[in-house]
């Protein structure tokens, strides 16, 4: 995956996190539960928790995980999602959190190049169906202040 590549590059390491948890992973959103050999288990919502462990605790400064997610939303349209595949990435700031904004704005210039790159013979099959302009973005990724 070029998410992947990209943040490997950068010195981030891939981590896979537990998916069967004894509680919510976190506050204020459903889960759904299940019985593990006798005990109360639930799927993760978000690898949140270990990924700050390793950034606070394990001496990694930069982690990311690539891999499955689970909400128990029972919304019924198409607009929410109750497992998907979700990108998750922590990053200890050394000066400034503009150090996060360059690496999200060089992250989706590299997936934006490589989609073209990649799949352009697919896009192109696609557009010949359902006629679009190309994507546009701006290198670097327009940073708005507020000061």
């Amino acid at each position: 995956l070029p998410i992947c590549e990209f943040l490997t590059a950068r010195d981030f390491c891939e981590i896979h996190t537990p998916k069967l948890l004894p509680g919510a992973s976190e506050g204020g959103a459903s889960v759904f539960e299940l019985q593990y050999f006798g005990r109360q288990a639930c799927l993760a919502q978000s690898p949140q928790f270990y990924k700050e462990m390793m950034c606070a605790n394990a001496g990694f400064q930069r982690v990311f995980e690539v891999g499955p997610v689970f909400r128990a939303e029972n919304s019924n349209t198409h607009r929410h999602l109750c497992e998907f595949t979700g990108m998750d990435m922590e990053m200890q700031i050394q000066e400034h959190y503009y150090e996060a904004l360059d690496v999200f704005s060089d992250l989706f210039i590299y997936i934006f190049d490589n989609l073209y790159s990649r799949f352009g013979h697919l896009i192109a099959a696609v557009k010949e169906q359902f006629p679009f302009e190309d994507l546009r973005y701006c290198r670097p990724t327009l940073r708005i202040t507020f000061a």
